[in-house]
């Protein structure tokens, strides 16, 4: 712990603004982090389940289990079932549109986190060179002299430290980048994989009913004979 504090007291200010970075990256790497774990649904089991519901008419209860916790994939489900009765057409454009609202939410933070990988490093060439100023600087003050070894290598340390603080917090920023995107991919992955399933499953099942509104403020569930599919 001493090592480190006498670290950051060579390497001057730039460090402290380096690693204020460095605990912002860390900061949106654990909110990225909770936000997949949260987001994560057995997709298959999850269909399943809807699988049995909509086969017995119960679009309440499917609905209910898309909004329990189920994250994206459960949004992507529950648009789905509110189009059944529009057609395979409508289905699909309902899906697709759903999929490109979330992705920006699955993206959040993550251009402030590749922006953290890219600036990390010019702050520490910028108190490198703000270090080797300082050695001119003494210099010039000394009268053309040179320098003691002393000073020198102290100012010196300090201008490595700065790089090396930028180097460093850059590589930990584009490993959570990646880390994350990696992430992304496979949720990405995984709503496009639902979409298509949960589209066949209700195009080549025709509703037994429709969940409307009476217009006194109750819902039911329309007859076969109203439905505007065959069964």
């Amino acid at each position: 712990m001493t090592f480190f504090r006498q670290l950051l007291n060579d390497g001057g200010p730039m460090v402290y603004v380096i690693l204020f970075f460095a605990a912002l990256a860390f900061i949106l790497f654990l909110e990225r982090s909770f936000y997949f774990l949260r987001a994560n649904v057995d997709t298959q089991e999850l269909l399943r389940g809807l699988m049995n519901h909509l086969r017995n008419n119960n679009l309440k209860e499917a609905i209910a289990n898309c909004d329990n916790k189920t994250g994206p994939i459960g949004e992507v489900f529950r648009t789905a079932i509110e189009r059944w009765s529009e057609g395979e057409s409508a289905i699909r454009h309902a899906v697709d549109e759903t999929v490109q609202l979330i992705i920006p939410r699955l993206e959040n933070n993550m251009k402030l986190l590749a922006c953290i990988s890219n600036i990390t490093p010019v702050l520490g060439l910028l108190g490198t060179l703000f270090w080797m100023m300082s050695i001119f600087t003494r210099m010039e003050q000394e009268g053309g002299h040179f320098v003691t070894t002393i000073t020198l290598a102290g100012d010196i340390k300090g201008a490595l430290i700065c790089t090396a603080a930028g180097l460093i917090v850059a590589l930990l920023a584009q490993l959570f980048y990646f880390i994350l995107l990696e992430k992304i991919d496979r949720i990405i992955l995984e709503m496009s994989k639902a979409a298509s399933e949960i589209t066949f499953f209700l195009s080549s099942n025709a509703p037994r009913g429709t969940l409307v509104n009476d217009g006194n403020g109750t819902e039911r569930i329309l007859s076969a004979e109203n439905s505007p599919f065959e069964v």
